[in-house]
């Protein structure tokens, strides 16, 4: 999406409607050149209103030559010089407090992966039915987002400005690392891992403890209960090159995970799960579900069928 000079004249100006405001308003949120162009532009417009402005009748003046005419013509100069640096100073600052008001929203579409950047060069990976909400820019003490689904952060070092991850079950703090956040409010589900760096969590439920993580390390909240485990390799990571991780799964949770992974429907017909006889192993999600639900038959003991006439998946 592009903006015309004229168009953002016309929002200056006060005269833009809503629709066209609201387009540049999403727009400004979009880049950091978009806001750069849009302050050129609007500096470009302050000289133009500072020219047009009406001079005072010469008629019956005498202009004055020589040294104070100079000092004269240069302190005008100077004058409109300061004039300009502060317009461009209060549109800048009205311009960031409005885009700090509007809350972008992320939706991943099931069957689908996303990468996106954010405000502050924060490169977040989006997993399949993944929720993301964040700010157009990023102000105040702490960098702010929040997440219903799976996400891999690579978070952009800002000591004075750390990042919050804020979910349903807890808020994931850092200051500049690699780490990935589950978090499945229906399934009263979270987990995050660490790849690099550090990050402090806090449990919704309790408040009042700070858990601290070193990378290769995972912390889960089920059930209210929360647990901190060493990972034996990144297989956090997997998801993120379009592969299921088996390993350590069990059969209804990996079922939930390739309904996400492959924008299907399964419904399991029967009351006892099948054992996955695994001790690592992945599928890929490019190669489709038949595929992987037939890997999964060689180490976990089921039969499936696919409803031709609504997609639907069951498991016998």
């Amino acid at each position: 999406m592009e903006m015309t000079t004229q168009q953002l004249y016309r929002y200056f100006r006060g005269e833009a409607a809503k629709d066209e405001a609201a387009r540049i308003d999403a727009w400004l949120g979009e880049s950091v050149e978009n806001r750069r162009q849009f302050m050129e532009v609007r500096m470009e417009y302050e000289t133009l209103v500072m020219n047009a402005r009406p001079e005072k009748s010469a008629e019956g003046t005498k202009r004055r030559k020589g040294v104070r005419g100079l000092i004269w013509a240069v302190s005008n100069v100077a004058a409109a010089a300061v004039l300009f640096v502060l317009a461009a100073v209060f549109a800048e600052h009205k311009v960031t407090e409005r885009l700090a008001s509007q809350e972008i929203t992320v939706e991943v579409p099931f069957g689908q992966r996303m990468r996106i950047t954010l405000p502050d060069s924060t490169v977040v990976d989006l997993n399949s039915g993944t929720e993301l909400r964040y700010p157009a820019v990023f102000t105040g003490k702490e960098r702010l987002v929040k997440v219903d689904g799976e996400a891999m952060f690579h978070v952009t070092h800002n000591e004075e400005m750390p990042f919050i991850v804020n979910t349903f079950a807890a808020d994931v703090k850092v200051l500049g690392t690699v780490f990935n956040v589950y978090a499945d409010s229906q399934e009263d589900e979270f987990s995050t891992s660490l790849v690099d760096g550090k990050v402090m969590v806090t449990v919704a439920d309790v408040p009042e403890y700070r858990y601290y993580l070193v990378p290769a390390q995972t912390l889960s909240v089920r059930n209210g209960e929360v647990s901190v485990e060493n990972m034996l390799d990144l297989q956090v990571n997997y998801w993120t090159e379009g592969l299921i991780n088996i390993r350590g799964m069990s059969f209804d949770d990996l079922m939930r995970r390739f309904e996400k992974a492959y924008g299907v429907d399964i419904v399991i017909q029967r009351d006892k799960m099948p054992d996955i006889d695994c001790t690592s192993g992945e599928v890929r999600v490019s190669e489709g579900i038949d595929h992987a639900l037939k890997v999964l038959q060689h180490i976990a003991d089921f039969k499936y069928h696919r409803d031709n006439s609504t997609g639907i998946i069951y498991i016998r």
